[in-house]
């Protein structure tokens, strides 16, 4: 499926109406369960083009689209006034497609999605076609350019050595071996030839140093530059990538990166002027056997131009493919416990060896490609020497040609067949490190975060204007978000899972942006905002903050580098944190281990608290702060955050309603909407979505209650 595609068939496209714009093309009949044609979402209408005719459906005119799924197959459909109507069939294995068909027609009709916003959000998520990758490759590798330079030095010095001693060998044959004579000539011949191979083991071992050392430049100027860019990436673009994925990028991808400047760079450059030297000296031997040696030529570029063009489908298949045996290892790992709480040690391992099994597969595929392209090839040169050694022979026993010439002859062609054998595995390598490039570049290119210049001191007064965010473009977040929080109040926000509670605090720190409407602080729009001036001010507390693997007294300073010994503590009193951490072993000194491993799920939230505390922000967002504590904690950690929170703007979301009871205003959230707003009493009163909220939760702990009375 395309979304808003640049290209469209002459036939959709006399069909526009004015103003009418194509935000997807689906085309169907892809598997023998699909009915041929093609379906067509414009901003007015759907329509579907089949065998058996043409129909078409006004957005108006549909309340809804859904998918309904059999065995095999799942049906495009929707409801109009008082009826059904089936749109299109798609395969199982293309449901994401129809998915994502439903949900663009459900934002239309549904969610009221401006259309402009709507096509922004899509066309933001594209990635650019990248072109002169090797241009840029080059240009980004800078400071290595002395060392290439080097290195292109010694290796052409070690090719031209390579040359010398099939001349010299056929001095020795004419001048010395046939004619029996000149034996002072074979002590000089000898002699050049010790020389010769001496020089080429010092070039080597002096090369091979230089080549270290330009290995070791690459991959560290490049990943670098990766890690650079990851780091100071927004945060939507982390989510778009598997950690596998990223793993292959920066590892697999670099190595290959590194081969082509160090290796396969210096050989294309000596193959190319080896094939031009290598040429001349064919010529100045015999004029009729160059031109059957260089026969093979236009086969071989003929080839390289066909291979050119299937190649790059078997290298992106084959780097999938890898990506998922590396998603499988660190998901796995990631998971670890669970897995084995769970017992899903074996079907993690079974995903594995499938994952393996498919790239084992995709590799097959693309040697069988390979040798489908180039054994043919090879088989025209090795015809085109026979054809030498046949045509030469005749020239000797007739005195046209001396043996010496024919054997040095025969030693050039191959010395100018393996250039161009070298140049057709470049080639292939070539293929593949694109692939590699495009990969890598997707990365390098990546938009970072900016910020504007205002970095004045917040008072915290906070403002969301019709603000509408999506993740990936397709399903939204926030739908048209409007309200206000006044400097020093606190705000809880409550609503069911996936209402938006948690996206609109990250688009308060600009982790994200919304793709309309603006928030602003103190009046200012967020994005006049200098970056390490609103995160200085403005601090987070998420639900689930993973720690470092290091002391607990580091993973508070990270709120705070420069904090001192007393304000670390002030901050793990603020958050009821200083009294177990001087339970601990080493104290504040204590290793938490990976992702905070050593400690449980209250202690880490309680650490995390601190962290954000010690920076005093003017702005504090806590995200469920007391999910993961025990009733006793709980109330000490409420009765501090009630003293933290003074003179200071708030903002609490959480499932738990009990923990917004100090709160000024509580927000309502559903569907990405707010449907309620005003005071805890208030909404009970309105008898709306809160109400139902509360009304839940103290069933639940009256249920509790009444099993504990019975126990």
């Amino acid at each position: 499926m395309k979304l808003f595609p640049e290209k469209l068939p002459d036939e959709i496209r006399e069909k526009l109406r004015d103003g009418e714009e194509v935000i997807a093309l689906a085309e169907l009949g892809k598997s023998p369960c699909e009915t041929p044609g093609v379906l067509v979402l414009t901003n007015k209408r759907v329509m579907v083009r089949a065998k058996d005719g043409e129909e078409e459906l006004a957005l108006d005119s549909i309340k809804e689209a859904y998918l309904k799924t059999y065995l095999n197959v799942c049906v495009l459909a929707v409801r109009l006034d008082g009826s059904v109507k089936s749109l299109a069939v798609f395969s199982k294995s293309r449901f994401k497609a129809a998915e994502k068909l439903a949900t663009l027609i459900n934002n239309i009709v549904i969610g009221k999605v401006p259309y402009s916003i709507l096509k922004k959000s899509i066309i933001a998520k594209r990635v650019p076609v990248r072109k002169r990758l090797f241009r840029e490759l080059f240009a980004r590798l800078k400071p290595a350019w002395p060392l290439i330079a080097v290195s292109l030095v010694f290796a052409v010095l070690l090719r031209i050595l390579d040359l010398v001693p099939p001349y010299l060998m056929k001095i020795l044959v004419d001048e010395v071996l046939v004619p029996k004579a000149h034996l002072e000539k074979l002590y000089f011949l000898l002699g050049m030839l010790l020389a010769i191979f001496s020089c080429q083991i010092l070039l080597n071992v002096v090369k091979g140093y230089v080549n270290t050392k330009l290995n070791l430049k690459i991959s560290r100027t490049i990943r670098y530059q990766l890690f650079h860019k990851l780091q100071r990436a927004g945060i939507i673009y982390h989510e778009r990538f598997t950690s596998g994925g990223l793993y292959a990028r920066i590892f697999d991808d670099v190595g290959r990166l590194q081969s082509l400047v160090s290796n396969t760079l210096e050989r294309v450059v000596i193959n190319a002027s080896a094939i031009a030297f290598i040429g001349a000296l064919l010529v100045t031997l015999s004029v009729k056997l160059t031109l059957i040696v260089l026969l093979p030529i236009p086969v071989t570029f003929l080839a390289a131009f066909i291979f050119s063009k299937f190649a790059p489908i078997y290298y992106y298949r084959q780097w999938r493919k890898w990506s998922n045996v590396l998603s499988a290892v660190s998901d796995s790992l990631a998971a670890i416990l669970p897995l084995k709480v769970y017992r899903r040690e074996r079907e993690y391992e079974q995903r594995f060896l499938r994952n393996h099994r498919e790239y084992e597969q995709s590799q097959i595929s693309t040697y069988k490609l390979e040798q489908a392209f180039w054994p043919p090839v090879w088989l025209v040169f090795v015809a085109s020497s026979l054809l030498v050694w046949l045509i030469g022979g005749l020239d000797v026993i007739n005195g046209a040609l001396s043996l010496g010439s024919l054997i040095a002859f025969a030693t050039y062609m191959w010395e100018f067949y393996n250039p161009i054998f070298g140049l057709i595995q470049s080639f292939s390598e070539l293929q593949r490190m694109k692939v590699s490039l495009e990969r890598v570049f997707e990365l390098l290119e990546l938009e970072e975060e900016e910020g504007g210049s205002y970095s004045g001191k917040i008072l915290g007064d906070i403002a969301y204007e019709n603000v509408w965010f999506t993740y990936d473009g397709i399903h939204y977040a926030l739908k048209g978000v409007t309200f206000k929080i006044k400097a020093g109040q606190c705000v809880g926000i409550v609503g069911p899972s996936g209402a938006g509670k948690t996206t609109m605090a990250k688009l308060l720190l600009r982790l994200y942006k919304p793709q309309f409407g603006i928030v602003k602080i103190d009046g200012v729009d967020l994005e006049d905002y200098d970056l390490e001036a609103l995160r200085k001010q403005v601090a987070i507390v998420l639900q689930d903050t993973p720690l470092f693997n290091a002391s607990v007294a580091e993973n508070i300073l990270v709120g705070k580098p420069e904090a001192s010994p007393l304000e670390v503590m002030e901050a793990t009193k603020l958050a009821a944190a200083h009294e177990f951490i001087m339970k601990l072993p080493e104290a504040y000194d204590t290793e938490v281990g990976e992702k905070g491993a050593k400690l449980s799920g209250g202690e880490k939230a309680r650490i995390a608290l601190a962290a954000a505390l010690i920076r005093n922000p003017r702005i504090l967002v806590l995200d469920e702060p007391t999910a993961m504590l025990d009733s006793l904690t709980e109330d000490r950690v409420m009765e501090a955050l009630e003293r933290a929170t003074e003179n200071r703007t708030t903002i609490i979301i959480a499932h738990r309603l009990s923990t917004l009871k100090f709160a000024d205003k509580i927000v309502v959230m559903d569907g990405g909407k707010i449907v309620e707003q005003g005071s805890h009493k208030q909404l009970l009163e309105r008898g709306g979505l809160y109400a139902k909220l509360w009304s839940s939760q103290l069933k639940a702990l009256t249920r509790q209650e009444a099993i504990a009375l019975d126990r």
